[in-house]
């Protein structure tokens, strides 16, 4: 299979692991609890192409702040299933990237996990939210978000 296009029409690959036997529940598939840090970890890597987790920007402190996620589990993933996890902005507001990420089994490109998340430019001395720069939104208007193949 084609690993550019696992999964998903676009997006930039962002993650890859794999689903070992402690991953797994008693029912035998990878468990909620493990999914959530692979989709975390996609998210850091996207957010890494608008420049280091947290920078100084005039004189501040500039950051990001998850604010909320979506997720549905659309197929199972079991212990040995090679994954693949795609990034990319769905829409951008004043202050906040509306991302989702698409986990998918290598082996047949079967999305098997989706998330969608609002994630806002954060001031870590404020404690408060900050507009995006313009070159935020240029960055952002380069990386659009993977679909469900």
């Amino acid at each position: 299979m084609d690993d550019d296009a696992v999964g998903t029409a676009s997006g930039i690959e962002t993650f890859r692991g794999v689903v070992f036997p402690w991953h797994c529940d008693m029912m035998g598939h990878m468990s909620v609890q493990h999914q959530m840090p692979l989709l975390d970890n996609a998210v850091y890597h996207l957010l890494g192409a608008f420049g280091p987790s947290v920078m100084e920007q005039g004189g501040r402190r500039i950051g990001w702040a998850d604010v909320s996620h979506e997720i549905r589990y659309l197929h199972e993933l079991v212990a040995g299933d090679l994954l693949i996890l795609r990034s990319g902005i769905v829409s951008v507001g004043t202050s906040s990237l509306r991302h989702r990420t698409i986990m998918a089994r290598r082996t047949d490109g079967r999305a098997c996990t989706m998330m969608e998340g609002v994630t806002v430019r954060f001031d870590l001395g404020a404690r408060k939210s900050t507009p995006l720069s313009e070159e935020d939104r240029a960055v952002a208007a380069r990386l659009p978000a993977p679909d469900l193949s």
